[in-house]
């Protein structure tokens, strides 16, 4: 298990252009998360709701997927 800091609230969306009204945050700024990785090498946080979302996908190293290094600090 690895631990990581998120940068900014990441909120839920329904697509790439629609977010939920009213705004629901998945990660909270500032906050720590603890992550693992699955066989298929997708990392995987548990969010504020208490609900498993892949954080990056297909790669062993973090630093290699973009979206997760935008939203989160590996600590």
């Amino acid at each position: 298990m690895e631990l990581i800091q998120c940068k900014q609230d990441v909120v839920k969306k329904l697509n790439d252009y629609v977010e939920v009204h009213p705004p629901v945050i998945l990660f909270k700024k500032g906050s720590f998360y603890s992550i693992k990785m699955d066989i298929n090498y997708n990392w995987l946080a548990t969010d504020e709701q208490g609900k498993e979302h892949i954080i990056a996908s297909n790669t062993r190293n973090l630093k290699d997927d973009y979206w997760f290094n935008y939203h989160f600090d590996l600590c």
